[in-house]
């Protein structure tokens, strides 16, 4: 995957170069840990690392080529790479033929609206942006909003920018995770005719469950059987009530009935990524039903 340098973050710039220094190690911890998840590369400006400020007259550039062969310039020179668009895409033709802006703050509170370049790549190619902390703002945000402009019809968009190693620990980031990553859940391989539906005896209600359990889960090969039924939960604005990690088990609510009868189902998700995907699924099959 590749990730966009989100150069407004670049202001302001340090004082000196020792600030510099702390500046873009930091920022290469980011890239260690952006790596770690997957983020290859890391989209920057047309002239590359040579167009990255990090004071007055001072790039990564110059700071990497002072010491080529620490281990922090190495990560920096490796994983920097130009431009944001490839010449002649159609995320560079929308680019072209829009205005994206987000609004920054400095440490005074002062708002000013800013044309974004990295977090407009990071919009049109649906990934995120990493930024420089370099101010209070940049640090503790976690996302933005960015609006396109393209002749007056305004479209707007929510990114993901981090500035802090333990940000890919967020909620954000988990949801930007279940949102777009590739979902390739592991068929339980159980014929649905055969798939155990344990439910409590003394549950009102069943005949129901288990109807649409045959019905409409046991069908779906991520769904292994149903472990058991749930407090009634009426007035339940969601399918989905609640996931359970570490068993890789889902509470759901059948909303459209007067009690919100419930129950908890095993799925083949391998991690927490996966269930809260698989969660999505449900939700989205069946959280509109009435």
């Amino acid at each position: 995957m590749e990730a966009y340098f989100n150069e407004l973050s670049c202001y302001p710039l340090c004082v000196s170069k020792e600030n510099a220094k702390e500046r873009a190690y930091k920022f290469a911890s980011l890239l260690s840990t952006a790596k770690q998840e997957r983020f290859n590369v890391v989209r920057c400006p047309d002239k590359g690392i040579a167009d990255i400020l990090l004071c007055e007259d001072y790039t990564v550039a110059d700071l990497c080529y002072e010491n080529i062969r620490g281990s922090k310039e190495l990560l920096l020179l490796s994983m920097l790479r130009s431009p944001y668009y490839e010449p002649n895409s159609a995320e560079e033709e929308s680019y072209i033929k829009s205005v994206f802006t987000t609004t920054v703050s400095d440490d005074t509170g002062e708002t000013k609206d800013k044309e974004a370049y990295g977090l407009s790549a990071a919009c049109l190619k649906k990934s995120i942006g990493l930024n420089f902390c370099s101010c209070q703002f940049w640090e503790t945000q976690k996302e933005y909003t960015v609006i396109e402009d393209c002749k007056g019809n305004k479209t707007v968009h929510k990114i993901l920018a981090f500035s802090l190693p333990e940000d890919f620990g967020t909620g954000f980031y988990m949801q930007w995770q279940v949102k777009t990553q590739p979902r390739n859940f592991l068929d339980c391989g159980i014929d649905p005719k055969k798939k155990c539906c344990n439910l409590s005896s003394d549950h009102h209600g069943n005949d129901k469950l288990k109807a649409f359990a045959k019905a409409s889960l046991f069908p779906l090969p991520y769904i292994i059987r149903v472990v058991t039924s749930i407090e009634y939960t009426p007035h339940s604005e969601t399918f989905v009530k609640n996931i359970q990690i570490k068993a890789n088990r889902i509470e759901i609510v059948l909303k459209w009935t007067e009690e919100g009868l419930g129950m908890v189902v095993q799925t083949t998700a391998r991690n927490e990524l996966e269930l809260r995907q698989i969660a999505d699924e449900l939700e989205k099959l069946f959280g509109n039903r009435r």
